[in-house]
């Protein structure tokens, strides 16, 4: 009953100088709203960045410069890695050009570069899931100059030149989807490890691909992130393979958002500071100018514990204003930016990205500085006695 009593007191003392808390409220928002601002901008621009990389397969492949034996138990302890998006075998230079056309007139064909795929390929997106023992994904150059469309019978064959004449080899498949324009550029077929090892044994009088002994001179390697492929670089060089990749590019990607966010916290201590500071001095005088009344509520029969509610009632209460105020206006401003330079800047992205956990730190945390500072104010009252009232009466 007393710690409500104060705490009703202590709002009716905040109504009675609405002028002076307003304006410690605005103070506040002041000093948040750009911190906040600054958050949402290095938010979006990084997330843009980081975004970017993420979504560019070609930033997470690891490329083999030259040709090693690799066998087959190499891509399943690769593949099983957790730091592996998709590894798969990459076939003869020599065995990779074959013909594509329909089932119905397989005389007629295109030609096109046949690539080891499987589900998870990052160039095929979800596409990769379709591709089997008996389907296959084409590029969008293929099939536009080939006129073939998704679901349709196709035949894939391979020409061997002999001194009795041209030999060849057929495969049936179906066309379980066409990639996406942005995996590559050209006539591909993406098709299954078994079906490349048939085509390419037929091509090079060679056994099959299955057999353990066998080898093949490259890969396709994906890492699993764009943290990841700075390890993956680091062992296959341990194991003597010259790789290329884009560490340079997403270390100095990564480096940004470090030193943003090195910076940013530095702003927001400087911040986080002044706010304490500015509650703090403001609850601490409020109590000294009602050093009287809060005796005489002494005097009263009201406990100096229970009169510790009237400035954390207070200075809670200013925090949530200020810290409110400051979120609204963060989130005016980043709309304003984000409808003005996002589409030109960013393609359309966020530039300006203020997220609900930004927005429940912001109002958390003032809030919390600002019962941090009420401890300061909160000493002098436990410290006024109830014949203070009476004597200055």
């Amino acid at each position: 009953m007393r710690w409500s009593l104060a705490a009703r007191l202590a709002l009716a003392d905040m109504r009675h100088d609405a002028a002076l808390f307003i304006g410690v409220a605005l103070t506040v928002a002041a000093v948040l709203a750009p911190l906040l601002l600054l958050l949402g901008l290095k938010t979006g621009v990084v997330e843009h960045l980081l975004g970017a990389l993420r979504n560019d397969p070609a930033v997470r492949e690891v490329v083999l410069r030259g040709h090693v034996p690799l066998a087959p138990a190499w891509f399943a302890t690769t593949r099983a890695r957790p730091d592996v998006a998709f590894v798969a075998p990459r076939m003869r230079q020599l065995a990779q050009p074959v013909d594509v056309g329909r089932a119905g007139n397989p005389i007629s064909g295109s030609n096109a570069d046949f690539v080891v795929s499987g589900p998870g390929d990052p160039l095929l997106g979800a596409q990769a899931a379709g591709i089997g023992a008996a389907s296959v994904v084409l590029s969008a150059r293929l099939a536009q100059v080939s006129g073939l469309k998704q679901g349709d019978a196709i035949a894939v064959w391979a020409i061997r030149r002999a001194s009795t004449g041209n030999q060849r080899r057929d495969v049936r498949a179906t066309v379980a989807g066409i990639a996406p324009a942005t995996a590559t550029q050209n006539a591909v077929v993406f098709g299954p490890l078994e079906m490349a090892a048939g085509l390419e044994a037929f091509q090079e009088r060679e056994v099959a691909a299955s057999q353990a002994d066998y080898s093949f001179p490259s890969f396709r390697l994906y890492a699993r992130d764009i943290t990841d492929v700075a390890r993956l670089e680091r062992d296959l060089l341990a194991q003597g393979m010259e790789v290329r990749t884009e560490v340079a590019r997403i270390g100095w990607t990564l480096s940004i958002d470090r030193n943003l966010t090195a910076l940013f916290a530095v702003l927001t201590a400087c911040g986080a500071a002044g706010v304490a500071v500015t509650l703090a001095v403001s609850l601490w005088g409020n109590v000294a100018r009602k050093r009287r009344a809060l005796s005489l509520l002494r005097l009263l029969g009201l406990p100096a514990r229970a009169l510790v509610v009237f400035p954390v009632v207070q200075g809670g209460l200013v925090a949530l204003l200020g810290s409110g105020l400051a979120v609204g206006v963060a989130l005016g401003v980043a709309a304003v930016i984000n409808a003005a330079y996002g589409e030109a800047y960013l393609e359309g992205s966020r530039l300006c990205h203020i997220a609900p956990i930004h927005i429940a730190a912001t109002m958390g945390g003032a809030t919390l500085l600002a019962l941090l500072a009420s401890l300061a104010a909160a000493r002098p009252v436990l410290r006024i006695a109830p014949s203070e009232g009476m004597r200055e009466a």
